[in-house]
């Protein structure tokens, strides 16, 4: 366990708040774009583009699922080099993430979300979930990974403050 020196303290006291700041709002909105959003777009179509000849539901599934691992990897990569500050900053672009492919999911009865295509029959979930016959699934599922960004919320800033709070 380190202690920092109070100027370092300060610091990483403000790029939390900072990430807060840039993460939380998409969290509790996912619906309204920002430029992190745009981050999250890029890893979910590049999903789609590494999985193509996978097979249909891989493929489908791999927007959602690149998009989430992305950043799950950068928590990974810093946890496993011991910088828990990073690791918790980077675990707010995951709740970020979780919560756009909540808004996704829940969304795919209805297809009411814009998507790039243009055309609401692309909509990854409701062609996973309608294929399967399970489109009512489809709120309780987005809601569990809702919860799951919440949690991640919670876990990104304790794990962000770690040293800070664990210090004698």
């Amino acid at each position: 366990m380190r202690v920092s020196p109070p100027a370092a303290r300060a610091g990483r006291l403000l790029g939390l708040l900072v990430a807060l700041w840039v993460t939380v709002p998409g969290v509790l909105h996912p619906l309204n774009p920002g430029w992190l959003s745009g981050v999250n777009l890029i890893f979910h179509e590049a999903g789609h583009m590494l999985l193509m000849f996978a097979g249909e539901i891989p493929m489908l599934l791999g927007g959602s699922l690149l998009q989430v691992l992305v950043p799950g990897a950068c928590v990974a990569a810093f946890l496993g080099r011991g910088d828990r500050f990073a690791a918790g900053l980077t675990t707010l672009w995951l709740a970020h993430s979780l919560s756009g492919v909540a808004a996704y999911i829940r969304d795919a009865p209805g297809r009411d979300l814009p998507l790039i295509t243009g055309d609401p029959d692309t909509h990854d979930w409701w062609q996973l979930l309608g294929g399967w016959n399970a489109l009512d699934a489809a709120d309780p599922l987005g809601r569990f990974v809702l919860f799951l960004a919440y949690a991640a919320v919670v876990g990104g800033v304790l794990l962000a403050l770690w040293d800070e709070v664990a210090a004698p």
